[in-house]
């Protein structure tokens, strides 16, 4: 790996924000905090059309340390992330690019820990251990009992638990990918681009042994963009991200050899995680029956248009179930399913 020219960065934290309010601060202090020095570092700040002020609290953190570079970025409101993501990507001047929410935060030794592994393992990709602050954490779940032996940094299927965006990447690899946020998606941009980054990656490292990154879900302030609004996404808006999914695997199955095998494997592995765990939640947040039938036709309409009827053979029951569900028009029967569906995966999973 060739070294870094003098006043390049190691890393660029790259922090995409909404009306944050103090949640961005507590953002920033763990930044400034970081083990790795910050003369290494980089901060891209984007914010997403705040009205609180957000702008201005990120830019006080200009002079906090001594920084490899410090920029804080502004565009029109959009509701997502996706534009802010882009914008970091194409501007980030270290060799690796962290990617943050603004009302999340690092652990203090989250850039050392994942720079150097990636640095060993020369990695595309390094997934730091995550800690769920009121919500599980999207930690990789490796099998308790594999049928085969699993090499480190082998794909599996518990790599799908892991679809968050808030990981290191190299930046030239991402840059490299043949897939960019979809700044039209208002709901989880974040897992077609990770399953081109797992489909495309050389070495995924993994770093298992520190606390990285913080994951929180917090009551909501009046502005901020939250996590309760997917109770009020379109049916139509809230599955469109599966259009890049299974496109991104389709371009993949299409060029042949090691990729086109994984992205068929993926493939089947993605069926199960949507129908076993996403969709149930997202029909049980729903408490409007025609929005609950909505959500269920459109789900259904999608696993036609993308053969989740053909992958069954490759289903599990909690998957085949939910798909047979699909098929009724009573709101009440689908949640029930939903709900039940969504018990026994959680069981099993903590089983296996």
């Amino acid at each position: 790996m060739e070294p870094l020219r003098h006043g390049d960065p190691l890393v660029t934290v790259g922090v995409t924000t909404h009306n944050e309010g103090s949640r961005l601060a507590r953002c920033l202090d763990s930044v400034v905090g970081q083990s790795l020095p910050a003369q290494q570092v980089e901060v891209i700040v984007v914010d997403d059309g705040s009205a609180d002020g957000t702008h201005a609290r990120a830019q006080s953190y200009a002079e906090r340390a001594d920084w490899a570079g410090f920029s804080v970025l502004r565009h029109r409101r959009t509701g997502t992330a996706a534009k802010g993501r882009n914008m970091i990507l194409d501007q980030a001047r270290g060799r690796y690019v962290f990617l943050v929410d603004g009302d999340d935060y690092l652990g203090p030794q989250a850039l050392e820990a994942t720079t150097a592994a990636a640095d060993k393992r020369r990695a595309d990709v390094v997934v730091g251990k995550y800690h769920g602050v009121n919500r599980p954490a999207p930690n990789i779940r490796d099998p308790r009992n594999p049928k085969g032996r699993v090499k480190p940094g082998e794909y599996h299927s518990g790599w799908l638990n892991s679809l968050h965006i808030q990981k290191l990447f190299r930046t030239e690899f991402v840059r490299g990918l043949p897939y960019r946020f979809n700044e039209q998606l208002v709901y989880c941009n974040d897992h077609p681009f990770m399953v081109a980054v797992f489909l495309h990656a050389g070495t995924v490292a993994r770093v298992d042994d520190v606390e990285c990154y913080f994951i929180t879900l917090e009551a909501d302030a009046p502005g901020h963009r939250g996590h309760v609004s997917r109770a009020e996404i379109s049916a139509v808006a809230q599955l469109q991200f599966l259009h890049d999914v299974f496109g991104n695997l389709a371009l993949a199955r299409g060029q042949g050899g090691d990729v086109a095998a994984l992205a068929s494997r993926m493939r089947v592995h993605y069926w199960n995680r949507f129908l076993k765990n996403q969709l149930p939640a997202l029909l049980l947040r729903k408490t409007d029956p025609q929005a609950v039938t909505e959500l269920a036709r459109q789900a259904r309409y999608m696993t036609q248009l993308y053969g989740a009827q053909a992958s069954q053979a490759g289903l599990v029951d909690e998957a085949s179930a939910m798909l047979q569900a699909l098929n009724t028009e009573d709101a009440e029967s689908v949640r029930s399913a939903a709900a039940q569906v969504r018990e026994t995966a959680r069981r099993r999973a903590a089983e296996s």
